[in-house]
């Protein structure tokens, strides 16, 4: 405590301090909470949209060997290179508790049979039926993406947070109290002595 010097106006900054960490502590608490309340919240669109995705992928790949087998791979190439695109995404920042968490959405991922750049005169409904499955698919890789990236960056958060409340209460707040004990010992003893010498000086 060599570096505190034992002065009542430092015994009041070390008060004001103490109770500034408190309340910063507390905020950091309720934002903990709010963030992992919103982060609880997401644990079971997680689960729903895994079980989705498993089902989608099962059945889309079915729908592919159905259609490879019936209609043989040299007609699902043709009809994948005329259905290919790339899929634009629209990614939106939205703040919980100051925290960027960014919201992604797939523009037109679902076509019908005369949007995908073939005739559908001129293929099977096997081959149609497989290419809506992987839309479908992509859609909902697409929705759990954005789930899962909020997923992520709320549990980075909340461990940020923890460790900033942690920094506080096990660090900051004990330190000050230490130094607030030590400069009120030092002021009370320095008192006594002055009561001490008071005292000599009245009896000499």
């Amino acid at each position: 405590m060599e570096n505190v010097s034992p002065t009542r106006n430092n015994a009041l900054q070390k008060k004001a301090q103490i109770k500034l960490a408190k309340e910063g502590a507390e905020l950091l608490k309720s934002k903990r909470d709010a963030l992992l309340q919103e982060f609880m919240n997401l644990m079971r669109p997680m689960v729903a949209f895994r079980e989705k995705i498993s089902d989608s992928s099962k059945e889309a790949f079915m729908s592919l060997i159905t259609a490879k087998a019936t209609d043989g791979v040299e007609a699902l190439r043709s009809v994948a290179m005329a259905a290919r695109r790339e899929i634009q995404l629209d990614v939106a920042l939205k703040k919980v508790w100051g925290v960027d968490v960014p919201e992604v959405k797939g523009r037109d991922i679902l076509r019908g049979s005369l949007s995908r750049g073939y005739s559908p005169t001129g293929v099977s409904s096997r081959i149609d039926e497989t290419a809506a499955k992987y839309e479908e698919l992509v859609k909902l890789v697409i929705e759990m993406a954005s789930v899962e990236i909020k997923f992520k960056k709320l549990a980075r958060e909340i461990k940020k947070t923890n460790r900033r409340v942690n920094a506080l209460e096990q660090r900051m707040i004990p330190q000050l109290n230490a130094q607030l004990k030590f400069i009120r010992n030092a002021l009370e003893e320095r008192e006594r002595e002055d009561v001490f010498r008071l005292k000599r000086i009245k009896k000499g």
